[in-house]
């Protein structure tokens, strides 16, 4: 009797590892084929183009603040202004933002965010959509990352760093945005 029931168990046991073979070759066999699918990155990176705006007319608006006092963390607020093609220049479009005020909650530091915000370009040829933190403290630019855009923007990718001084909080209405498009 004991032999009987060693000797199902041995041939349990190698139909089971017959079994787990077989499926471990055919989810290696479904990896290979969808990693065969999936493109490639290019070798090189693609070159970046760079495109330089300046602001005027700066602001932030918050209900719940009055000017020249600051968001407090968990106030919502808009900043918008123009963007033209050099400081005082010809206007190229204008700029809007919502902004969700943080206040560095975990301390300063060189992660600590003052805001997260959704920034859109409305620009003559296409519009530009990114997002990302505001440094804190204010006072070095923030980089943020391309979304996506329309127009002459449509399918580029990238990054920009904005520096934004909204006269509401002291500052002279300028901001300077560098994108670094690629498509």
């Amino acid at each position: 009797m004991g032999t009987t029931a060693e000797g199902s168990r041995r041939k349990f046991l190698k139909q089971a590892t017959f079994l787990l073979g077989g499926i471990a070759a055919g989810v290696a066999l479904l990896t290979r084929e969808a990693q065969a699918k999936v493109p490639a990155p290019p070798d090189s990176p693609r070159e970046a183009t760079p495109l330089r705006l300046y602001g005027q007319h700066w602001h932030l608006y918050s209900q719940a603040r009055k000017k020249g006092e600051l968001p407090l963390k968990g106030d919502n607020g808009a900043m918008y202004g123009e963007l033209v093609d050099e400081p005082g220049g010809k206007k190229m479009g204008e700029f809007y933002s919502h902004c969700l005020f943080l206040q560095a909650p975990f301390g300063p530091g060189p992660f600590a965010a003052a805001a997260v915000e959704v920034h859109t370009f409305n620009l003559e040829d296409g519009t530009i959509l990114g997002m990302g933190a505001m440094s804190s403290p204010h006072s070095r630019p923030s980089v943020y990352t391309l979304v996506g855009g329309t127009g002459r923007y449509a399918g580029a990718r990238g990054t920009y760093t904005a520096r934004q001084d909204p006269q509401e909080l002291g500052g002279d209405g300028t901001a300077d945005i560098v994108f670094s498009l690629q498509y």
